[in-house]
């Protein structure tokens, strides 16, 4: 049995967990400007929470272990230059006479245009933060409970009783196009850094 949501909750969950991290303009303001900057408001008082939403990230999810939780600026602009190196190089006109790939290799068929991992360190509170897993305070995810471990487990054995291919029930929700791949699909819309992220 699943649970359902109304849409409107959802939408709320969603525009409260990215508000704050996501929106691209955002991710450009200084400490000052944070602290000044008033909500704006639509003509009947709520917030106005219009503009282009995303929740792509170079920030990982995780803090690397004895990572410090918020970059330095000579490390947002190391992780930032390689970001932008990466897509200055996938924008590059595809050489039609080079060799193909060897047998098993990837033969390059997602692009830029499919692919936004994001160019961006995620700012929090005008900080470019070194995680976007905030709590606990080391910024790393806990070990699973031995109930989680458990419930993992146990679905799991429940999928190998079916042959990968047996109906398109069998399918990642993602592949059928039903919800967003991987962690992108929500809620929380959490960025996965190839595909879909918005």
């Amino acid at each position: 049995m699943s649970a359902r949501y109304p849409t409107s909750f959802l939408a709320l969950l969603v525009t409260m967990g990215s508000a704050g991290l996501f929106s691209e303009a955002a991710g450009q303001t200084t400490t000052r400007e944070a602290e000044q900057w008033v909500v704006p408001r639509t003509p009947d008082g709520r917030p106005d929470l219009q503009g282009n939403w995303t929740n792509k990230t170079i920030t990982p999810f995780e803090r690397a272990e004895g990572q410090d939780p918020v970059f330095s600026s000579d490390q947002v602009a190391t992780l930032e230059g390689r970001a932008e190196a990466r897509v200055t190089r996938g924008a590059q006109a595809s050489d039609p006479s080079r060799a193909p790939p060897r047998a098993g290799r990837s033969t390059g068929g997602y692009n830029n245009v499919y692919i936004d991992r994001g160019d961006r360190v995620a700012i929090v509170h005008g900080e470019p933060r070194s995680s976007l897993l905030t709590n606990p305070p080391d910024g790393r995810r806990p070990p699973l409970t031995a109930a989680g471990e458990k419930r993992i487990a146990d679905y799991r054995a429940f999928r190998r009783q079916f042959g990968t291919y047996d109906n398109p029930e069998n399918r990642p929700l993602g592949e059928r196009c039903i919800m967003s791949f991987g962690s992108s699909a929500g809620p929380p819309m959490i960025p996965n850094s190839f595909y879909n992220n918005n």
